[in-house]
């Protein structure tokens, strides 16, 4: 058997799994603990059932408890209080509604009920001067004590019209919200300032030494009026108190109530943090079907993992409260508070921040997928959101800490994509025709001269006069002054990769050409048809190729040199002067257009 299940059955619970996990566990105060020592300086150390002389000493109470809870033989003396209704029961005690003549007006009564230990009697005295020490106005007033006529304790307290906050939590349609803020749809602003007044309520408790241990919703009364009050101080304890016995309900109970160890504010820091985890997600912190699984999950104390429902901001500040070191938590119930506080007042700012870390996450979605032109929009449109929604988070909110981290990534992301756009950029650039056009149109103006130059002397020419040493000289003369001006222009030229690869294209032409004809030249095999009707298609083949990757109007040329090609085999005695009269044509009107779509 475990420790916590010895522990369990030591408080008498046949079945440990039997025992309900959000039921209060009221240790017994005659089983460690010697005698009483209430001080009169607002601070109280532990104490154990009262004695017989502590009771003695108490006033009677005034109390008829005739009628239907308790009907009695014999005459019904006056009395003060009245009992009118049974206003609820546990297991040792009872509230009863009575009505105070004297004031005429109605009141809670609490005692403990018929067959209950004498421990009863103590817990309920020292409940009630713990109560009665803390006169605060989320702290439910008690108006005296005494014994009533059974010689039970009986505390006289405030009578609160309202609900508890448990029924609250679980219907947000619930009358009780009627002075709360919140709609049936979004509860959390109502919820949330409950939670500061039972915050208000500890630090008061604790400023007075006294811790409560039991913070939970059911131990919270809401009046009909938005009044707020914190309930059921029966297994409060000093601050300081030595006590280590078990108690407290184990779906909300601090890893040191277990285990145990010594406890201090951060012990109800702890429990304000189990109550906002139950008001972000509907159930307990330690949610589990036994007891015992319930005190094993608060030893661990685990952190919580939020839906993305939950506000980023609250997740955290409830993980902060529950943490299993209490040195990690806030270290008062204020400090809690103003955590609150703070996400209330901040709740647009971080609200904004939330939206724009979605729309940045779906971009962040988009960015891993291959995007079409609509895809980018879609892009642009989140991200432009994100950055718009976390700038206006942090005008209001400077220290809004989600919008700071999100707009830190965003702006990660962005960097990439200028990156990424100017890589475009300069790849678009890199291949636009219109950059460095006028560079290029020169160069096409110095071989337009010369073309003109070799058309005049190769139409002059008798076709029969031309050798094959001829044949030979033009292209590699044309050769070696495309290289010259090619290393001349050569920045104005390299300038941009289009312009490289133009280059490149017609000097690869005039390589191609020389090669073709040193070749045939040493064949021997050299008929002028063959070498300038090849040349012609060798030229027209590759200008087609220019057209389609480069420049479009190049395809003009590439027609013109192959009906050049076609002409010298169909007329081969004026095959030079087609062959020159075409070249020299493709180079002028080369120039001219290089010029006009400058």
């Amino acid at each position: 058997m475990s420790a916590l299940e010895e522990r369990l059955r030591s408080l008498g619970t046949a079945d440990t799994a039997l025992f309900p996990p959000g039921a209060t566990i009221v240790p017994d105060p005659d089983a460690t603990l010697g005698e009483a020592d209430i001080s009169t300086d607002a601070t109280l150390a532990a104490g154990p059932a009262a004695s017989e002389e502590e009771l003695r000493s108490l006033p009677r109470l005034s109390v008829d408890l005739r009628g239907s809870l308790a009907p009695a033989p014999g005459p019904a003396a006056p009395s003060d209080l009245e009992v009118r209704d049974l206003l609820g029961e546990g297991g040792m005690g009872r509230v009863l509604l009575a009505r105070q003549h004297s004031l005429a007006r109605d009141v809670a009564v609490k005692t403990s009920k018929d067959g209950a230990p004498p421990s009863a009697r103590g817990a309920l005295l020292r409940e009630g001067r713990i109560t009665g020490q803390l006169e605060h106005p989320a702290i439910v007033p008690v108006h005296a004590i005494g014994l009533d006529a059974e010689g039970r304790p009986a505390l006289v307290m405030k009578r609160i019209e309202g609900s508890s906050w448990d029924e609250l939590l679980d219907d947000p349609a619930h009358p009780g919200w009627e002075d709360w803020p919140g709609t049936p749809e979004d509860r959390l602003p109502g919820h949330l300032a409950i939670l500061e007044q039972v915050c208000q309520a500890l630090h008061f408790a604790h400023s007075r030494g006294i811790l409560h241990r039991d913070v939970k919703p059911e131990n919270v009364l809401i009046g009909i009026f938005g009044d707020v009050y914190l309930a059921d101080w029966g297994v409060a304890c000093a601050l300081g108190d030595a006590d280590e016995r078990l108690c407290g309900t184990p779906v909300y109970m601090a890893p040191e109530m277990v285990t145990p160890g010594p406890v201090d504010e951060r012990t109800d820091v702890f429990l304000l943090g189990a109550v906002l985890h139950e008001i972000l997600t509907g159930r307990p912190r330690h949610d589990r079907e036994t007891a015992l699984q319930a005190l094993m999950a608060a030893r661990l104390a685990e952190p919580a993992t939020y839906d993305d429902e939950v506000p980023t901001e609250l997740a955290r500040i409830a993980n902060r409260a529950c943490h299993r070191d209490p040195a990690e938590r806030f270290e008062s119930a204020r400090a809690f508070r103003d955590a609150l506080r703070s996400y209330v007042e901040h709740s647009d700012s971080l609200e904004l921040a939330r939206e724009a870390t979605n729309r940045f996450e779906a971009g962040q979605a988009l960015l891993r997928q291959e995007l079409d032109a609509d895809g980018r929009r879609q892009l642009d449109a989140h991200l432009a959101a994100a950055r718009f929604g976390l700038e206006q988070a942090l005008a209001q909110w400077p220290q809004n800490a989600l919008a700071v981290a999100t707009l830190g990534e965003l702006e990660r992301v962005e960097e990439a994509q200028r990156e990424r756009a100017l890589a475009f950029e300069r790849v678009a650039r890199d291949n636009d025709p219109r950059v460095a056009a006028r560079a290029r149109a020169l160069a096409l103006s110095c071989i337009a001269v010369l073309g003109v130059v070799l058309g005049v002397v190769t139409v002059g020419l008798p076709q029969a006069e031309v050798t094959h040493t001829h044949m030979l000289i033009i292209p590699s003369g044309m050769l070696v002054t495309m290289l010259l001006g090619a290393f001349a222009f050569r920045k104005q030229l390299g300038v941009t990769a289009f312009n490289r690869r133009a280059t490149l294209c017609v000097l690869l032409m005039m390589v191609v050409m020389t090669v073709r004809r040193v070749a045939m030249y040493a064949s021997g095999d050299m008929e002028i048809v063959d070498v300038f009707g090849g040349d012609s298609f060798l030229i027209g083949g590759i200008f087609a190729a220019m057209g389609i990757t480069l420049l479009r109007w190049v395809g003009i040329l590439a027609v013109l040199s192959i009906l050049g090609g076609v002409g010298v085999y169909l007329v081969p005695d004026h095959a030079l002067d087609i062959f020159g009269v075409v070249m020299s044509t493709n180079m002028v009107l080369a120039a001219v257009l290089g010029w006009k779509t400058r």
